[in-house]
């Protein structure tokens, strides 16, 4: 994670609403983000990612990696159904099949 820049920087006024909804737009375009806060100002990240409807990846002093958490389709496909594939044949097998039979 340490090649990830940080891409939200959360201020003196802490993390507002609109600061999360900022998450969670940068969490729709990359996925993965990194975001810091001020050394002065109380941050939970739990609460953020919860809020955010993220994964917490890691936290590491003043800093935090968010991953955005996979969509379950609420709408149940069917499973298709497919012929099971047949067993692979091992050279013996293709050697007896192609060599004249023997009196």
């Amino acid at each position: 994670m340490q090649d990830l820049k940080p891409t939200v920087w959360i201020g003196k006024q802490g993390c507002t609403a609109t600061m999360i909804e900022e998450i969670v737009a940068q969490l729709k375009k990359r996925n993965v983000i990194k975001v810091k806060w001020l050394q002065n100002t109380e941050v939970d990240p739990e609460a953020i990612a919860a809020e955010a409807k993220a994964v917490l990846v890691e936290v590491r002093g003043k800093t935090m990696v968010l991953k955005e958490k996979k969509r379950s389709s609420p709408v149940a496909t069917p499973a298709k159904t497919t012929k099971p594939a047949r067993p692979m044949k091992t050279a013996r097998q293709i050697a007896k099949t192609s060599r004249p039979a023997k009196k």
